[in-house]
């Protein structure tokens, strides 16, 4: 909705927007890429990919299952004595 102009008032400009320093320079951006550089990232993503591809594929293989327990004992608890004495405590015992 327009006000009514009173008599004797001049209307005020409107003022335009500025646009920050930076945006006013004349000066041409320019940026050099080299073939070698794009190779590089090339191979950066291609990393990126497998190591994302290997880490769904352990997601989704699930949790790995616990190790067996062997149900005869071939080895008597003196062979894997340490070199000064100490006792070998027993998986059986607490």
């Amino acid at each position: 909705m327009a006000h009514p102009q009173h008599p004797g008032r001049t209307p005020r400009p409107m003022a335009q927007p500025q646009l920050p320093a930076f945006c006013r320079t004349r000066r041409p951006i320019t940026t050099t890429v080299r073939l070698g550089d794009l190779r590089q990232l090339q191979w950066l993503l291609w990393l990126v990919l497998a190591l994302q591809l290997s880490t769904v594929l352990l997601v989704l293989a699930g949790p790995v299952p616990a190790p067996l327990v062997a149900a005869t004992r071939q080895f008597s608890s003196e062979v894997f004595a340490s070199r000064h004495d100490a006792p070998v405590p027993s998986p059986s015992q607490p």
